[in-house]
């Protein structure tokens, strides 16, 4: 009886540390806004060594121009046109050709969106310009994330405003 009360704790302190091994290995750290800014500041330097010309919005949505365009830029009320995708750690998670059946978005200035910086920075485009938005969770789907996007995570998105007529 002696013998296997003394194997009893033995069994214990061995299943613990299996237990404890096998959850510090599999469970990575949870993401933190921390952790994204940290990403997108190493980011957005890269991109800049790299020749591009970063700017940012009022919600500090960077963005760097492809293509400029002509005119004025969309004020609430405009009508605009644009086709678009974005991305999540590389991976399509809206594309206007996948929602649209011409694959324009056409839309009153500022429509509802769940990805409220992808609307601050198209204010900041105009008739036949073509931009890349690296937009931060704080204007994305922030701690929560989705199915598609992991929480605290940078979205890009590429546009192309095809048409913007001012409100009449």
């Amino acid at each position: 009886m002696l013998k296997r009360i003394a194997i009893i704790p033995s069994l214990l302190v061995t299943a613990i540390l299996f237990w404890g091994a096998s959850c510090s290995k599999d469970d990575p750290e949870p993401r933190t806004r921390e952790m994204e800014w940290e990403e997108l500041d190493a980011w957005m330097k890269r991109l800049e060594n790299e020749g591009h010309d970063i700017d940012t919005t009022d919600l500090t949505i960077f963005y760097i121009v492809r293509k400029k365009g002509d005119g004025p830029f969309p004020k609430i009320g405009d009508d605009c046109t644009i086709s678009y995708i974005g991305f999540a750690n590389g991976n399509k998670i809206e594309d206007s050709n996948d929602i649209h059946s011409n694959g324009k978005w056409r839309f009153v200035y500022k429509p509802p969106h769940d990805v409220a910086g992808f609307i601050n920075a198209i204010g900041y485009m105009n008739k036949g310009s073509e931009i890349e938005m690296y937009i931060h969770s704080d204007f994305a789907f922030g701690a929560k994330g989705t199915a598609k996007v992991p929480p605290y995570t940078t979205l890009v998105y590429r546009a192309t405003m095809h048409e913007m007529n001012p409100a009449k």
